[in-house]
């Protein structure tokens, strides 16, 4: 019998069971988009082996074909048991080999054939190689930031009773703390521009019933919406945030608002009522996903802090600077 997995090797499962579900999600686009699902499958598949290699501890070969991998990790199973899905994933990793190497696209039932092996094959493998159900796996353990954690796992506990309207305000919440918290970076440290900030928020810009009909008013009104939703748009994009997901997301979720008294309320429309358990977890893979994608910005604001430190360390004085150099004019 296997020992428990560890906490990496759960961080692991979690990075494998992303890459499943990027693959379902990709499964999904206009052909020949959807073509990179098999792509992310047999990604997740391999990773998936490699970690039952090192957990069960089974010597294999440095090279070593992909179907090997079911002869070589034999010896480590449970008595009487034999992996399952070898056929299925030689079918899977053929459709990857014609595509990556021979260019020749996969018909969609080929994808939608491929989805189900996968799934099926990491339902039946992974209870007996880790122990453990891949669906009980938490893709939130690949989050480092603690706060969006927190309000995942409080939008888990409306999901869990069904109550999917408050759960994805509960994600909405969520994403808008994330993209908040790096846009204010860096807070005290160091002054200066904060690069994923884009300006100051601008409060809603409410008509007065005498302004209603002020052309100027109006017009200062729409301005504010439209520089609003493009600043918000920016901070989207120049997170890595992927924008038609994130659009796709938006429509999903009850629009939040938080109040000066610390209070926060969500507002349901007559399509909220309609929510289930797939929006969920499309919504809550799309956090996840933006908090991955969005740590690249704090390592931007921790290079700008040193190049700032360096520069008051070698006594760099701020300010304006005459330039000298060949391109200068008297």
């Amino acid at each position: 019998m296997s020992s428990p997995p560890t906490p990496q090797t759960v961080q692991r499962l979690a990075f494998i069971r992303y890459l499943h579900e990027q693959g379902v999600t990709q499964s999904a686009l206009p052909e020949p988009m959807s073509s990179t699902a098999i792509l992310s499958f047999q990604d997740a598949v391999e990773h998936f082996l490699l970690l039952a290699v090192e957990h069960l501890q089974v010597n294999v070969p440095t090279q070593i074909s992909f179907v090997e991998y079911w002869t070589k990790l034999q010896p480590g199973l449970p008595a009487g048991s034999q992996l399952p899905g070898k056929l299925a994933m030689d079918r899977a990793n053929k459709l990857r080999v014609a595509l990556k190497h021979y260019g020749a696209f996969p018909s969609a039932r080929a994808i939608d054939q491929a989805r189900g092996d996968v799934s099926s094959f990491f339902t039946d493998a992974c209870p007996m190689i880790f122990g453990a159900r891949f669906e009980d796996i938490d893709m939130i353990d690949l989050v480092s930031r603690v706060e969006t954690v927190k309000l995942l796992e409080d939008a888990d506990t409306h999901a869990v009773l069904a109550d999917y309207p408050t759960a994805m305000a509960g994600l909405a919440l969520a994403l808008t703390d994330l993209i908040q918290f790096h846009a204010e970076l860096p807070k005290v440290k160091y002054p200066g521009r904060r690069p994923f900030r884009f300006g100051p928020n601008l409060a809603r810009f409410r008509l007065t019933r005498a302004a209603y009909h002020d052309k100027q008013a109006q017009q200062v009104a729409k301005l504010t919406e439209v520089t609003q939703q493009l600043r918000e748009a920016m901070q989207v994009l120049a997170l890595g945030i992927d924008y038609a997901r994130y659009a796709r997301f938006k429509v999903l979720t009850p629009h939040v608002e938080q109040f000066a008294d610390g209070s926060i309320k969500f507002f349901l429309t007559e399509g909220d009522k309609s929510l289930n358990a797939d929006d969920y977890q499309f919504g809550r893979l799309f956090v996840i996903e933006s908090a991955l994608r969005a740590v690249h910005a704090e390592g931007v604001l921790q290079r700008r802090d040193a190049h700032l430190a360096a520069n008051r360390a070698a006594n760099h004085a701020p300010g304006e600077h005459l330039w000298t150099g060949p391109a200068a004019t008297t």
